[in-house]
């Protein structure tokens, strides 16, 4: 309570102070409003402390983290030519550090040509690379009685299906993690194959899913809060400068999320349901203070 009276104290006492500092201090934490970010990682849901996480996170880097899938779907599906559009996202992702390994039946298509560069089972001549045609695929994919060799039934889900699995690093945070997801969807939108129905799954691309979906929602709920409260005041609050609160309610927003941005602090889903208590306790404290400074104020000017 006495802290309280002294900080009224200097309020009173240094206004145009006070307000010039406040000004300064929502300055500098609206800076910190460009380095939030949004998280959805095993470390929002787990302590990242905690024996759990760690012995994963070990786990993690020694044999690879979570994994993306690229599904091809097609009626004639092993072709050169789909594999030469899947070794195309191989090419595009060479050189990406996020990236700890890439398994698809072209990677095991290309270990069969390196291991029988010569020679294959049948005579035909093999070189360096993937082989442009059918009957040197077939032969290399299929052994005896035309049964799928068993390295390919893994990714070869059936005569419809193939899938290519890409294992990120396991430290690779949600900005790496985009980046390989926004490489291949590029990939697959400049060099789209009219024969075969492509889909990118997994962990990975969930987790970038929920982020833009949470920012959509954040957006979406901003602005319709705005609308509400602009309607609402503006009809209930028989006051002059009636839109005030609001603009003390999206001060205290900047200067939380800015806050929030300084100390690195991500935005999850636990931490999206602090907005809209902050938005209505603040919206309703600011009314109350308001209009209790109306009150006074029409006391002191009938006591004049």
């Amino acid at each position: 309570m006495k802290i309280l009276k002294r900080l009224a104290h200097v309020l009173s006492s240094f206004p145009m102070k006070s307000i010039f500092l406040m000004i300064i201090m929502v300055v500098l934490l609206a800076v910190g409003v460009k380095d939030v970010f949004m998280a959805t990682g095993n470390d929002t849901l787990v302590e990242p402390d905690s024996d759990v996480y760690l012995e994963n996170l070990m786990l993690e880097k020694e044999f690879g983290g979570e994994s993306i899938i690229v599904m091809y779907e097609s009626e004639n599906l092993l072709t050169p030519a789909h594999l030469e559009h899947m070794k195309g996202i191989e090419d595009a992702l060479q050189n990406n550090e996020s990236i700890y390994s890439i398994l698809s039946p072209v990677t095991l298509t290309e270990e069969i040509v390196e291991s029988q560069t010569d020679t294959l089972k049948k005579g035909f001549s093999m070189e360096p690379g993937l082989p442009d045609n059918q009957e040197t695929l077939d032969n290399m994919i299929y052994g005896e009685n035309n049964e799928l060799r068993p390295m390919f039934k893994e990714l070869v889900i059936d005569d419809r299906y193939m899938i290519m699995m890409i294992k990120l690093n396991g430290e690779t945070d949600d900005g790496g993690k985009t980046a390989v997801i926004d490489t291949i969807n590029n990939y697959l939108v400049a060099e789209e194959i009219d024969t075969a129905e492509t889909m990118v799954s997994g962990k990975p691309v969930l987790d970038n899913a929920t982020r833009t979906s949470m920012q959509e929602s954040i957006q979406a709920m901003m602005g319709l809060a705005l609308v509400i409260m602009i309607a609402v005041l503006s009809i209930l609050f028989k006051v002059r400068w009636r839109i005030l609160p609001l603009v003390i309610v999206l001060l205290a927003v900047i200067g939380t999320v800015g806050l929030m941005g300084w100390l690195q602090i991500p935005i999850t889903m636990v931490s999206m349901a602090v907005f809209p208590i902050l938005i209505g306790l603040g919206i309703d404290y600011a009314i109350q203070f308001q209009n209790r400074y109306a009150e006074e104020m029409a006391k002191e000017d009938s006591n004049e």
